[in-house]
């Protein structure tokens, strides 16, 4: 039989809004200006691009990976001494975001680049701290334009921001403050033969 009590309840953690961050931070810095139902969340099904969408920006989520341990973090309970403790379970992830922006003339690689000059500044990591999130770096622009079903040119440009914040969960544990020890010795004067 088992004696060791399983984990129970596990809760996610708050953590910040990937989408909601960085739809913001497109609206604010990617210039000329966008409507925000121009600014769409890709990855999505029976996504519909904004009405005359010629001028638009797509936000996706590529990947994430986890940067050192996890950290793991005991609260015991405050009042009852019975009711299980709180360990938190929580790692550093960087998340990659691609933004894309399609506009008929140049103004898609202009957003792109100033987006991506923002990210990489003090204002950049002043703006996502108070998503809970660290703005680390975006990567160059690149060129990905290519040609619609209607055989016209779409003008897209994008560049990938790289963010950090803490994820993960807690979990409700049993737990002991005290124990009740019988016998007591040294090993080191009543069993002066183990080494």
């Amino acid at each position: 039989m088992n004696s060791i009590a399983k984990p129970e309840n596990p809760f996610p953690l708050a953590g910040g809004d990937i989408y909601e961050a960085c739809r913001d931070f497109v609206l604010t810095y990617a210039l000329p200006l966008l409507l925000p139902s121009n600014v769409v969340q890709g990855w999505q099904n029976r996504l519909v691009l904004p009405p005359g969408a010629g001028d638009y920006a797509v936000i996706s989520i590529l990947h994430d990976k986890q940067h050192g341990a996890t950290i793991e973090e005991f609260q015991a309970a405050n009042s009852d001494p019975n009711a299980p403790g709180l360990l938190i379970i929580k790692g550093l992830v960087e998340v990659a975001v691609q933004v894309d922006f399609c506009a008929e003339d140049d103004t898609a690689r202009q957003r792109a680049r100033r987006l991506a000059i923002v990210t990489r500044s003090s204002i950049g990591a002043r703006f996502f701290k108070d998503y809970g999130m660290s703005a680390l770096f975006a990567d160059d622009v690149r060129d990905i334009s290519s040609e619609s079903d209607a055989e016209q040119l779409i003008r897209r440009w994008t560049t990938t921001l790289h963010l950090t914040l803490t994820e993960g969960i807690s979990v409700e544990v049993p737990y002991f403050n005290q124990a009740r020890v019988g016998h007591l010795e040294n090993v080191g004067v009543h069993h002066p033969n183990i080494k």
